[in-house]
């Protein structure tokens, strides 16, 4: 399908058909004098035709043009004078009906002021949507004569979609794209978003250093020049991976529930956080061996990390049964009573709001989420970062 605005271009002032030369080459099509790209493009192409343009415009180029002399499908289009949302309705409606693996070719040179801006702006979204093939070309003028020659202008769509892209993961931290760009490994962004957001740290330390490495050679490249700040902004947000795999587990879910803040994933955030937590206090105790190597490499961590926050928490419960530390350390909780108690402030509210947020509370609303999550947040890095477990008596 071959979609193309129509204007006046085609006679000199006195009103006389007359032709300029077109350099043709860029598209592999025979260069010569045509009248215009109009001229060229039924003289060139079999195909279906869509002409878009005014009353005037239309008339003008049937008068001028013999649209009969070749056995093709042409359809003119009258589009209104001054509508920005008449051409781009129309160009996207038309590239909808292209058929999978056809591509759509739009020419924009003869369009008058902001339609071959509007006509981009719906292709380029159609594309974006749906991934249909385009191809849209435009003939600039010499500076210092009257030809005219072909160019793509494929690679500026290109970058639009990809600044898109990059500016959605850097909102979201999602990549999910389905096009290719020539000169960047887009695959390194969908796996690092993979393995991020299905919490798979050996698969995001790996792919984490694949994409820093895709970063530094997109800067380098004359082509993202117009990028560059949006790569930079990513290498910024995501820089608190560096050394990750270096981190313990407690670390890293902090890091990750203050990642996922950020971007406005509250119930994420919050799951992250109460793992931290909770993986904080049996490390704790784990270094200071209340807990034994062969429990640590072997035993469920799930109910290590639980049994330790029910013995922390106690005093929380009416009916609290004893646990292995309690039998095991008679004087533990009492020796370290004010340091468990602070723990178990926050860990009530972490774990209240986050089950707020889990269970979908539907009578009671949540209006001060966001500052309640950065205040758990503040005090619970704060706890970790300070250590306060590393003087625990047993």
């Amino acid at each position: 399908m071959i979609i193309s605005i129509l204007g006046i271009a085609g006679k000199d002032k006195d009103g006389n058909k007359k032709s300029v030369y077109y350099d043709c080459s860029k598209l592999g099509k025979k260069s010569g004098n045509y009248y215009n790209s109009t001229h060229f493009l039924i003289e060139n192409y079999k195909d279906d035709f869509y002409f878009l343009g005014t009353k005037e415009a239309i008339e003008f180029q049937k008068e001028l043009l013999d649209f009969q002399s070749n056995s093709i499908k042409i359809v003119f289009k009258e589009i209104e004078h001054n509508s920005l949302d008449d051409i781009f309705e129309k160009v996207y409606s038309l590239i909808s009906k292209t058929k999978e693996g056809e591509t759509t070719l739009l020419d924009i040179t003869h369009g008058f002021r902001h339609q071959p801006i509007s006509a981009i702006f719906s292709a380029t979204l159609h594309k974006f949507l749906n991934n249909s093939k385009l191809n849209i070309i435009f003939a600039k003028q010499d500076a210092e004569s009257e030809k005219y020659e072909y160019i793509y202008l494929n690679d500026y769509i290109e970058m639009t979609q990809l600044s898109l892209l990059l500016t959605g993961f850097i909102n979201t931290l999602n990549f999910a794209s389905h096009i290719e760009v020539k000169n960047l490994n887009t695959s390194a962004f969908e796996r690092f978003s993979r393995a991020l957001l299905s919490n798979d740290f050996n698969a995001l330390t790996s792919s984490y250093k694949d994409l820093l490495t895709t970063l530094k050679q997109a800067k380098k490249d004359k082509r993202f020049n117009h990028l560059k700040n949006l790569f930079e902004e990513i290498e910024s947000i995501l820089s608190v991976f560096n050394n990750f795999e270096k981190k313990e587990y407690h670390q890293k879910y902090l890091i990750l529930s203050k990642l996922m803040y950020d971007k406005n994933y509250y119930l994420l955030s919050l799951t992250y956080l109460f793992e931290a937590i909770r993986l904080y206090c049996s490390y704790s105790f784990y270094k200071k061996r209340l807990i034994n190597n062969y429990a640590w490499r072997k035993f469920d961590k799930y109910k290590l990390n639980s049994d330790v926050m029910s013995f922390i928490t106690q005093k929380e419960f009416k009916e609290y049964k004893p646990t292995y530390y309690d039998n095991r350390y008679p004087k533990l909780y009492e020796n370290n009573q004010h340091l468990f108690e602070k723990i178990a402030l926050q860990y009530k509210k972490l774990r209240n709001l986050r089950n707020t947020l889990t269970h979908i509370n539907y009578e009671e609303s949540q209006p001060n989420i966001k500052s309640d999550l950065n205040n758990l947040l503040s005090n619970i890095e704060n706890l970790i970062n300070t250590d306060i477990l590393k003087e625990i008596k047993k």
